[in-house]
């Protein structure tokens, strides 16, 4: 319930400030992921020349916090309308703006349909499903929160984008990891019944797509 009244609080307060937007204030139908490691892909990307945040998300993931608690940012999640919320809380309004600048880049890759992680199956799977449109992903920020809603449109995309924010939450916030390799994971949802329709499709893009570990 906290959860809720701050998001809809948010939600007015991003409404009502105009400027907020000019300054990367909110955005819609991006996604974004550790994304460290080798990109590759057909598409060339719009944003070249932006540096990632990565390393200075690295180095300081203890700052981030679930909104209104001292716990590592965990997602919200709810399979009945294949939905995943975040509430993020950052030490500063610096560390929001990093956040969400990582979020805008690494949402641009995926529309451009390049691969961040291109060794990670799972990372590769969520890839195909951004580019697809199979979920949507919006994203807003307030001071030094950081409000982040993904819907997808199947279970197949619902079991990957979960996957995803769990991995990021214990691995990434939790410990500042960003080489670990998620393909087991992938593999065993790839296999569920729910991805029949689209199994074949994905192994193709993986088997097109996935390259050796990169360098960062």
């Amino acid at each position: 319930m906290r959860q809720q009244t701050f998001i809809k609080t948010l939600g007015f307060s991003l409404l009502t400030a105009t400027l907020l937007v000019g300054c990367g204030g909110s955005s819609t139908d991006t996604t974004g992921g550790m994304g460290n490691g080798q990109s590759g892909g057909n598409g060339g990307s719009s944003n070249q020349g932006a540096v990632s945040n990565i390393l200075y998300l690295r180095d300081n993931h203890a700052n981030y916090k679930e909104h209104g608690s001292a716990q590592i940012p965990a997602p919200v999640k709810d399979a009945n309308t294949k939905s995943i919320t975040w509430t993020i809380a950052a030490t500063t309004e610096e560390g929001a703006i990093k956040l969400l600048e990582h979020l805008s880049l690494m949402g641009e890759a995926l529309l451009n349909d390049e691969n961040p992680r291109a060794f990670d199956k799972l990372f590769l799977m969520e890839a195909y499903m951004k580019f697809n449109k199979y979920y949507t992903t919006s994203y807003e920020r307030s001071g030094t929160n950081v409000v982040i809603i993904k819907n997808a449109k199947t279970m197949c995309a619902y079991n990957i984008i979960s996957a995803h924010s769990d991995v990021v939450s214990s691995d990434f916030f939790g410990k500042g990891d960003i080489m670990n390799d998620y393909s087991t994971i992938a593999e065993g949802i790839l296999a569920s019944s729910v991805c029949n329709d689209v199994r074949s499709s994905l192994e193709t893009y993986i088997s097109q797509r996935q390259r050796s570990r990169g360098i960062m």
